[in-house]
């Protein structure tokens, strides 16, 4: 008892034992905030890799707890109270408003997206509706905070002129607990990993933030963003793979020999990316190729549109482009990081899109040869883009004119009725002059239009959502949910601005020289899995059917054909470009000619995956070598479009690319 006695005296003297107790709440109060985010957010999935990510969510916590701790002691009088107030505040409010992003999207900001996102005051509506939607998470968050925040700012942590020796030494326990632990944390996620779900890949490869919080918790993963953004971090590649003989059946451009571009190339990056690409097997054309030359396109991302927005009753004209024209019955449209926009990039430059920043903004002053923009403009035609939400939104007003299109819409030419959310109707009412107008020699010249619409956006419900209650009449005997009502509503004006998109075609007499193709930019995650449910008429599975989609492709007076290949909107630039004869290279795309043939493939923001041997999941356990080299080929298609965007690679082709 003595030398107990002795040995806490000692102690104390050195140190106040109680100051720590104050650390073990603050991280404790950490672990409980990513419990309950866990719990309202992703849930707890159990990964083979389980054991390491709760040691690096403990770890990471541990050390923002010493570095929370270190600011309240270091920082003399109300310093240290202002201080440790404004971080564990802002700790508070970043889990707030993640889980309530997350409740919204289905996936979770980046610092990138905060920093660029000024203009999300528009959506302020929607996001409070949401936040009531979530209030339980959010009193039990603020619950936690206030009480911790309440709690450090009462305690005392004044130290006598004899007691600085104590303060020293405890400043130096809790920056060394700080960086160890961090450390800790990254040495134990730095175990070398091919596995797409593994702590390495998230932590050195190219990801998806929602695979960093599986693995890291929040306050780890926003590091892992942070770290990543600040140092403009691209992925490591590595060449050897054999390069692939090409003829004049594949679809690639003629002159385009990527060994010797390998050989003279001095940028070692820029070297490997023309071995990658030159090993890259290409599509042969086939009998799809040019059976669309010289006719006009019609391009449309309909916003949150999927395959049950299309009814014979409900939305009689989508019903008929999609059961006259091709059906696309093994179709996926997956959601991607910043929603509609990477849903955009993908549809529009076949890449998948890069995690942590928006990938069509950077890509503003890239060279984006293969867009059909570009592609159609050379070949003389009108290409102009619309949009009936705000152009600047995402700042769209720089990223749409470089891909090749004359970009108008809601605060540039067009002033659209003020509502939530605007008209399609609206849209295609005003704008179809621009292009079906006759000129002076009686002629209208080929064009190629692209349409973004917003009808579609969520909420979907009857009090402020504009176009469902516009059309809400029409879907009053529909029995289902007022959400599936009123997401049928509002696409229903969808229906009707296609349906006088036809009528303006064939009163122009440019209907039977016009290809219609409309895609979504994501599955309608403004329904709720339940409300999907009832839709699919059974409980969905979340990994793989929820993304589940359609891809309407329709001309008039061609014979309807099924085409049961898995396929993605990935696929769509490719595709496309093939039925129109259109130059292009197919190894320099994600995305593959659907008619093509090459194997059906679905890629998703995790890097999980379907092909036509299954998906990743069950094929794991059946094939171990086969999903290795599958995850190793999904590896290098994130990598290497992040490389096309960061290296504006397609810069370095251009003497080739006429």
């Amino acid at each position: 008892y003595n030398k107990y006695d002795l040995d806490r005296k000692g102690f104390e003297m050195k140190v106040k034992a109680k100051d720590f107790i104050f650390l073990a709440e603050i991280f404790v109060s950490l672990i409980l905030f990513q419990i309950m985010f866990s719990i309202f957010t992703m849930g707890f999935n159990p990964t083979p890799y389980w054991g390491a990510e709760m040691a690096i969510v403990g770890l990471v916590s541990l050390s923002v707890a010493s570095l929370i701790f270190f600011v309240r002691i270091a920082l003399p009088g109300k310093g240290g109270k202002v201080g440790y107030g404004i971080i564990m505040g802002a700790t508070t409010v970043l889990f707030a408003a993640q889980e309530v992003y997350y409740a919204l999207f289905g996936t979770f900001f980046t610092v990138y997206s905060m920093i660029n996102s000024a203009q999300i005051t528009e959506f302020m509506d929607v996001i409070f509706i949401n936040m009531w939607e979530q209030k339980i998470p959010l009193v039990l968050f603020f619950a936690v905070g206030i009480i911790e925040i309440v709690r450090g700012v009462k305690k005392d942590f004044t130290y006598a002129d004899e007691e600085r020796r104590k303060k020293k030494v405890t400043m130096l326990i809790t920056a060394v607990l700080c960086v160890s632990t961090f450390l800790g944390s990254v040495l134990t996620g730095s175990v070398k990993s091919e596995d797409p779900m593994s702590p390495y890949q998230n932590l050195y490869g190219t990801g998806e933030i929602q695979g960093s919080v599986r693995c890291c918790g929040l306050l780890g993963a926003m590091g892992i963003d942070f770290w990543k953004l600040v140092l403009g971090w691209e992925p490591k590649i590595e060449a050897g793979e054999p390069y692939v003989e090409t003829d004049s059946e594949d679809n690639v451009i003629e002159g385009l020999d990527f060994v010797r571009l390998a050989e003279e190339e001095e940028d070692e990056t820029i070297s490997t990316m023309h071995e990658y690409f030159g090993s890259v097997e290409p599509t042969e054309k086939n009998e799809k190729t040019g059976i669309f030359e010289g006719k006009n396109l019609i391009l449309i991302t309909g916003e949150s549109f999927t395959d049950f927005a299309v009814d014979p009753e409900y939305t009689p004209t989508l019903y008929k482009l999609q059961t006259e024209g091709y059906t696309f019955s093994n179709f996926y449209n997956p959601l991607w990081g910043v929603s509609t926009l990477d849903g955009e990039y993908v549809n529009l430059e076949g890449l998948i899109p890069k995690p942590g920043v928006w990938s069509m903004k950077e890509s503003s002053n890239n060279d984006l040869p293969f867009t059909l923009a570009h592609q159609m403009s050379k070949l003389g035609y009108a290409v102009k883009a619309y949009h009936n939400h705000s152009i600047y939104y995402y700042q769209r007003d720089k990223s749409h004119p470089n891909l090749g299109y004359d970009f108008k819409g809601q605060g540039r030419e067009y002033s659209f009725t003020d509502s939530w959310p605007e008209s399609d109707l609206e849209m295609i009412d005003q704008t179809t002059s621009d292009y079906l107008t006759p000129d002076e020699n009686g002629e209208i010249q080929p064009f190629h239009i692209y349409y973004l619409t917003v009808s579609g956006h969520l909420e979907y419900n009857f009090y402020d959502d504009d176009m469902a209650v516009k059309n809400r009449d029409a879907v009053e005997d529909m029995d289902m949910s007022d959400a599936c009502k009123a997401y049928m509503a509002a696409n229903i004006e969808l229906d009707k601005a296609m349906e006088l998109l036809l009528e303006r075609l064939e009163e122009a007499g440019e209907l039977d020289n016009t290809v219609i193709a409309l895609a979504g930019d994501h599955y309608p995650y403004g329904l709720s899995s339940s409300e999907i449910s009832e839709f699919r008429g059974h409980q969905i599975d979340e990994t793989y059917e929820l993304y589940k989609s359609t891809f309407i492709l329709w001309t008039p007076g061609m014979e309807p054909e099924t085409v049961d290949k898995l396929s993605s909107n990935m696929d769509i630039l490719p595709t496309l470009s093939n039925m129109f004869g259109l130059e292009y290279d197919s190894r320099l795309l994600m995305g593959r000619d659907i008619f093509s043939d090459s194997e059906g493939f679905v890629v998703f923001k995790d890097k999980n995956w379907i092909s036509e041997r299954g998906t990743r999941d069950d094929l794991l356990e059946e094939d171990e070598e086969y999903t290795s080299r599958v995850d190793k080929k999904v590896a290098d298609m994130f990598n290497y479009s992040a490389l096309i965007l960061d290296e504006n690679y397609y810069s370095y082709l251009s003497p080739y690319i006429k």
